[in-house]
C-alpha cells in the first residue's frame, strides 16, 4: 500500500512536470508558429522583389526593381502624399476614437448602449460603400450636400469637393475611428478611479480629471493607437484608390497597385520593391513603441488590491455630451446609411433627384439572392469570421504574454515579425500568400483554409496591439505571485492574464470578426472558384458597375454583422470592454 505522502509527493511531480513541459513547449511552438506565418510569405515577396519576372515566372535576380521603383521622379510626391494621408487620418481617428471611448465607457452620459451600438455600426461599413455613400453627399457633381448648398445660397459652384486630400483623410477618418476606440476603451475602462477620485476631491472637474488623469493613464494605449492608425493610412488602398488616384492624387499602395494590377503586364518585380520601403516604417513605428513601452509601469492600475472603477458625473454636461455623439452619429452613419440604402432600392443611380423617388423597387434584393454564389459566400465568411478570428486572438495572447513584459533581445524580435505584415498591403501580401502556399504539397490554394491563414497572417498586428495594451496594464506583481505559488508560464496566462485580459480579448475578437467578413485585399486573390466570400461578391458588382447591387449587398452585410455581433454579445459575454452599464 503506497503511503498519503508518496502519492501527494508523485502528484506534485507529475504537476510540475506538466508545467515544465508546457513552459518548455509553448514559448516554442509559438516562436515557430509567428515565424512560419509571417517570414515564409514574406520571403516570397523579398525574393519576388529581386526578380526580373514575376514570381511563377523564370527570371533572374537582379536590383533593377529597385531602381525602376526608386529613381522616378514621382515617387517624392507619392511619398509626401502617404504621409500627409497617413497622419492626418490617425490623428482624426484618434480624437475621434478617445471621445467616444471616454464617453461611453468612464461617464453617466445617457444613450451610452445606443452609442456603443452604433460605433459598432460605423465600424462595420466596408469602405467601398463608405466612399460610394460620401461620393454621393459631397461629390461635385452630384453630391446631395453640394446640390442642395448651392440651391439654397445661390452657389456657383459646388462647396465640398470629396476628391481631394482633405476629402481622402475626412472620409477615412470617420471609419478607422472605431479602431482607436477599441483599443482605448478596454484601456479606459480599467483606469483606477481611487485616482480620479483623488483629483476630484482636490477640486479638478471631469474634463480637467479626464486631461490630466484619465488620458495620461491610457497613454500606452493611445500610443499604440496612434501608431496602428499610422501604418494603417500608410498601407490603406481603397479610400486613395477610389477618391484619390482618379484625380491623380497617388499614395504608395495605389502606386504598387497600379504596377501589380493595372500596368499590363502587370510588374510584380516594381510592386515589391516599393512594398520593402514600408517595411523600414514598420520598424521605426515598432521602435517608437517598444520604447514607450519600456517604461509601461508608470500606467500599471491593475495590481493585486484596491482597484476599482468609477463612473465620472458631468453633470448637466452629460447632455451636451450625448448631443455631441448624436450629432457625430447622424453625419457618419444615419446619412450615409440613408444614401446606401436609398441605392439599393434603384435600379440606376446617378445625380441625386426627387423624381429618383417615383422609380423606388425591392429589384436588387431579388436579383442579389438570385445569385448562384450568396448562400455558400454567407457560410464560408462566417466561418472565417468566427474561427479564424478566435485563432488570431489566441496568437496575439501568446505573442503579448511572452513580449510585452519581456525585455529580452528575442522578445523584441518576435513582436518585430509579429508586426511586419500590417507593413504590406493587403494585395501585396495576398501575393506572397499565394505563391508561399501553392507550392506546398497540401490541397489548401483555392480553399477557405489558405483564407483563414491569410487573415491570420494579415491582421496579427491590428490583435496584437489591441491585447497589449490591457497587458501593458498588468503589473508584473500578478505573474511574480503565481509563480511564486508554483504556477508555470501555461497556467499563469490561463489562471491570471486571459482572465484580466477578458475586456481587450472580447474587443480583439469583434473587431476581426467585423474585419474578416469583409476583407478584400486578399480574398480576391486567393479566393478559389467554388469557395466565395461575401467581399468578393461585393467587388464582383463594384467592378461590373451594378451599384444598386453592390448596395443591396452592403445592407445585407450590415445586418447580418449587427445580428451576429447581438447575439454573440447576448449569448457569449463577447463585448468590447467592460463598460458597467449592463
Amino acid at each position: 500500500m503506497i503511503p498519503e505522502a508518496t502519492k501527494v509527493h508523485n502528484a506534485a511531480d507529475a504537476g510540475a512536470f506538466g508545467r515544465s513541459l508546457s513552459d518548455r513547449l509553448l514559448p516554442g511552438l509559438t516562436r515557430v508558429l509567428v515565424v512560419a506565418l509571417v517570414l515564409y510569405p514574406i520571403g516570397w515577396l523579398v525574393y519576388g522583389s529581386v526578380r526580373s519576372g514575376a514570381p511563377f515566372e523564370s527570371g533572374t535576380l537582379t536590383l533593377a526593381n529597385y531602381a525602376k521603383a526608386y529613381a522616378d521622379p514621382q515617387i517624392g510626391r507619392v511619398v509626401l502624399n502617404t504621409i500627409v494621408f497617413a497622419f492626418g487620418q490617425a490623428c482624426g481617428a484618434l480624437a475621434i476614437g478617445t471621445t467616444l471611448a471616454w464617453i461611453i465607457v468612464r461617464t453617466n452620459t445617457p444613450g451610452r448602449r445606443i452609442f456603443e451600438s452604433l460605433t459598432l455600426v460605423l465600424f462595420l461599413f466596408p469602405l467601398i460603400m463608405a466612399v460610394f455613400a460620401w461620393t454621393m453627399l459631397l461629390s461635385p457633381q452630384r453630391g446631395l450636400f453640394n446640390i442642395v448648398l448651392m440651391e439654397v445660397f445661390g452657389l456657383a459652384s459646388a462647396p465640398f469637393d470629396v476628391y481631394t486630400m482633405g476629402g481622402m483623410i475626412f472620409v477615412q477618418s470617420l471609419y478607422v475611428a472605431p479602431i482607436a476606440f477599441l483599443i482605448v476603451a478596454p484601456a479606459m475602462a480599467s483606469v483606477d478611479g481611487n485616482l480620479e477620485e483623488a483629483a476630484r476631491m482636490s477640486g479638478a472637474g471631469p474634463w480637467m480629471v479626464a486631461r490630466r488623469v484619465s488620458l495620461p493613464l491610457v497613454l500606452p494605449a493611445l500610443s499604440s493607437a496612434f501608431l496602428l492608425l499610422f501604418i494603417v493610412g500608410i498601407e490603406s488602398f481603397d479610400v486613395p484608390q477610389m477618391l484619390g488616384a482618379q484625380k491623380g492624387i497617388f499614395t504608395y499602395p495605389t502606386l504598387i497597385y497600379h504596377a501589380i494590377a493595372v500596368r499590363f503586364p502587370a510588374d510584380y518585380g516594381l510592386g515589391t520593391a516599393l512594398a520593402m520601403g514600408l517595411l523600414a516604417v514598420t520598424a521605426v513605428a515598432v521602435l517608437v513603441y517598444r520604447r514607450i513601452m519600456a517604461r509601461g509601469e508608470r500606467f500599471e492600475t491593475i495590481k493585486g488590491k484596491g482597484f476599482r472603477t468609477r463612473e465620472i458625473d458631468l453633470g448637466n454636461w452629460r447632455f451636451a455630451a450625448a448631443g455631441l455623439c448624436w450629432m457625430f452619429f447622424v453625419v457618419t452613419v444615419f446619412l450615409p446609411l440613408g444614401i446606401i440604402v436609398l441605392g439599393s432600392l434603384l435600379r440606376f443611380f446617378g445625380r441625386f433627384s426627387w423624381a429618383m423617388f417615383s422609380r423606388l423597387t425591392f429589384d436588387n434584393y431579388v436579383r442579389l439572392f438570385e445569385h448562384p454564389a450568396i448562400g455558400k459566400a454567407i457560410v464560408n465568411s462566417l466561418i472565417l469570421a468566427v474561427f479564424a478570428g478566435l485563432a488570431c486572438v489566441l496568437l496575439a495572447a501568446l505573442v503579448g504574454h511572452l513580449t510585452v513584459k519581456s525585455k529580452t533581445v528575442a522578445a523584441n524580435i518576435m513582436e518585430a515579425v509579429a508586426m511586419l505584415p500590417i507593413a504590406f498591403p493587403a494585395t501585396v501580401l495576398g501575393v506572397g500568400m499565394l505563391w508561399a502556399w501553392i507550392v506546398v504539397p497540401l490541397p489548401i490554394y483555392g480553399t477557405i483554409l489558405i483564407l483563414a491563414i491569410a487573415y491570420v497572417t494579415r491582421y496579427l498586428p491590428l490583435a496584437l496591439r489591441t491585447v497589449s495594451g490591457g497587458f501593458a496594464q498588468i503589473s508584473v506583481e500578478m505573474d511574480e505571485a503565481a509563480r511564486l505559488s508554483g504556477a508555470g508560464w501555461g497556467m499563469t496566462l490561463r489562471r491570471i492574464t486571459l482572465p484580466l485580459l477578458k475586456p481587450a480579448l472580447s474587443a480583439a475578437w469583434l473587431m476581426l470578426f467585423m474585419i474578416f467578413i469583409r476583407e478584400l485585399g486578399m480574398s480576391v486573390l486567393l479566393v478559389g472558384t467554388g469557395n466565395p466570400v461575401l467581399s468578393v461578391v461585393m467587388f464582383d458588382y463594384y467592378q461590373s458597375g451594378e451599384l444598386g447591387l453592390l448596395a443591396a449587398c452592403s445592407v445585407f452585410l450590415i445586418v447580418l454583422i449587427l445580428v451576429t455581433t447581438m447575439v454573440a454579445r447576448r449569448w457569449f459575454g463577447v463585448r468590447f470592454s467592460q463598460f458597467g452599464i449592463g
